[in-house]
């Protein structure tokens, strides 16, 4: 009688477990959203009337958009086609790794709070979010603003908050203020999302933070911070959490901002978190790691899947290409202050954990990093607001999670606001043409295209000027490979033909640096928007440039004895070599994981997906 009740409470319990273990997740980081309806008439601004609008609309100029890593506009669109796509599958649960706001201000989290309230009513969808260095900005409430809106003639103008310094000018046309463009802290953040997993809600089956007695209130939930000279301290909130939404699935958000407290001019400001990352979690929140190994041990111990996100990336993201690109650019270019260490990617892996899905690059790539008995995937998911647009979907069935990329190319209405563009395009055109974008971002056909465009400007107007060498940038910018062999008097091996030379020549060196940046920011999602041409072309300049030997400039050439030739030699050469390790990088389109934390098993590649791009 034990053995039949002992073998049907085995039975019970296993056919429980099979049905837990079967679910599926979104990682939508990067959000960083902004409310086109935001409504600041109270403070005097209008916004812009749009025929296809029945609302006045509130958004920020191109021109800043196009200097910026991120869209500040249609990100509004992306994510409700980004809901939608996760509604149509059936999606309950989805993450929010960081980066929900544009800068945590109210008036965009109520505006955001007002949408996933929507969906969670209409699909039963949960949310569960954690900050990032943008929401908030500073642990506490701060004076802020923007002096790039769009108003009816398509002029920039500023909304700040009434305590910020341009507030106690004189009003002009062209300024605008109103509290609901400040920055909210820690406060105002839980204050508006505390639903979205930042609290524990009756539907939890288990929600516990690194703190003792695991209260929800943030007065529960800080640790201290000082400065460097240990003379001035402050607590600070930690909103990291534990849940366990459906019966068997444990969703660990880790909230790694690390804010270090400055006294300056007898005042206490904070640093922003953007750079500090991991690195600095390891050395001013360690009790963060001990928790996450506590969390392992149980996860094994219960059966349970585990599963981490945050906003900032626990592994390297460059293809292990840190060191070339730093050779190439310089130590702090291409963000590399924020990689983590290699001792803080160890440390991380030897915790025990097997997966974490992190955002804060607007990027998409794969980073395993292996510890004498653990393998830790770290999963870069890229951001909707930028190329290539997608989110991370886990799906899990029974100690396996498929960890998909579902793409966002096109998206309903992601023109809506191209009229308010228009009058910003003419009035740019009659005022300060030096300052006209490139209005064929306008004649985008769909939503992949137009975040091609964006990063295609972003290159122009921002990381060529600010990250590439010098050689790089001057009027050989827009020479095609064909007309740069031609600065140097080296004799080309092996001979180019007549195939060849017409690679060369429809290829210019703008090509080749906007094909790096798609690269760098979606992996292999850029394969398709990246012709075979192009690829066999920077396959046949680096069999040129490798073959050169000694740079000899060609005498005759006036552009050789104004531009240092040789040294764009080399810088290319190096570029080149990066572009085909970032080619060659790890799977970052879809991956099969074991999440059995008692065994150590290498993930497998999804059958159905083509890495090649070549």
């Amino acid at each position: 009688m034990r053995l039949f009740a002992l073998l049907s409470l085995l039975f019970a319990t296993f056919q429980l477990y099979a049905k837990e273990l079967n679910t599926q997740i979104a990682f939508i980081p990067d959000i960083h959203f902004h409310d086109i309806y935001a409504d600041f008439s109270q403070a005097g601004f209008a916004g812009i009337k749009l025929d296809n609008q029945s609302k006045p609309v509130s958004i920020r100029s191109m021109k800043s958009q196009l200097h910026s890593t991120r869209l500040f506009n249609e990100n509004y669109f992306a994510l409700i086609a980004a809901l939608d796509d996760i509604a149509a599958r059936g999606v309950k649960l989805v993450a929010l790794p960081g980066d929900f706001t544009d800068d945590g201000q109210p008036v965009h989290l109520k505006g955001l709070k007002t949408l996933l309230s929507d969906y969670s009513k209409r699909y039963g969808m949960r949310f569960f979010a954690i900050p990032g260095n943008h929401d908030p900005v500073k642990p506490i409430r701060s004076a802020a603003g923007k002096s790039d809106f769009l108003d009816e003639q398509g002029r920039e103008v500023a909304i700040f908050s009434n305590d910020h310094a341009m507030c106690k000018t004189p009003h002009t046309d062209f300024l605008f203020c109103d509290d609901a463009i400040s920055h909210g802290g820690y406060q105002e953040i839980m204050d508006a999302m505390s639903e979205f997993g930042l609290k524990p809600q009756s539907q939890d089956l288990l929600w516990q933070t690194p703190f003792l007695d695991n209260h929800a209130s943030l007065s529960e939930r800080q640790y201290q911070q000082c400065t460097n000279d240990n003379k001035h301290c402050v607590m600070i909130p930690d909103t990291s959490y534990l849940v366990e939404p459906v019966a068997g699935l444990w969703l660990l958000a880790i909230d790694a901002n690390v804010y270090l407290p400055e006294f300056k001019n007898n005042q206490l400001t904070f640093k922003g978190s953007g750079n500090a990352g991991y690195n600095k979690v390891l050395t001013e929140k360690p009790y963060l790691l001990s928790w996450i190994k506590q969390l392992v041990t149980a996860a094994k111990e219960q059966h349970k899947t585990l599963i981490a996100f945050s906003h900032f990336p626990m592994g390297e993201f460059y293809d292990q290409q840190s060191e070339s690109i730093k050779d190439l650019f310089g130590d702090n270019a291409f963000q590399l202050t924020r990689k983590p260490t290699n001792q803080t990617q160890s440390a991380l892996a030897e915790t025990g954990l097997r997966l974490h899905i992190g955002g804060h690059m607007h990027m998409n790539d794969t980073r395993i990093i292996r510890a004498k008995k653990n393998t830790l995937y770290n999963i870069q998911a890229p951001s909707i607001s930028a190329y290539r647009p997608a989110y991370k979907l886990v799906s899990i069935l029974g100690s396996e999670a498929k960890v998909d990329t579902v793409l966002l190319d096109s998206i309903a209405n992601f023109d809506t606001l191209f009229p308010a563009y228009e009058r910003e395009y003419d009035h740019l055109a009659e005022r300060n043409p030096d300052e006209k974008w490139l209005a064929d971002i306008l004649g985008s056909e769909n939503y992949q295209q137009f975040t091609l465009q964006h990063l295609a400007g972003l290159a122009k107007w921002r990381f060529i000027p600010k990250e590439w060498p010098d050689s790089f940038k001057t009027q050989l910018i827009s020479y095609s490979f064909q007309e740069l062999l031609t600065l140097y008097d080296s004799p080309t091996s092996p001979p180019i033909t007549q195939a060849s030379d017409a690679l060369l020549s429809k290829v210019t060196l703008f090509d080749f640096i906007r094909d790096f940046y798609l690269l760098r920011n979606a992996g292999s999602l850029a394969f398709e928007d990246i012709s075979k041409e192009h690829f066999k072309t920077y396959k046949l300049i680096t069999q040129q440039l490798n073959a050169m030997g000694q740079c000899l400039p060609r005498q005759m050439s006036k552009i050789a004895q104004t531009v240092d030739v040789c040294t764009l030699q080399v810088g290319l050469s190096k570029a080149l070599t990066i572009f085909e390790k970032l080619a060659a990088g790890e799977n970052d389109r879809c991956l099969i994981i074991d999440l059995n934390l008692k065994t150590n098993k290498p993930a497998k590649t999804c059958d159905s997906i083509n890495k090649s791009g070549t």
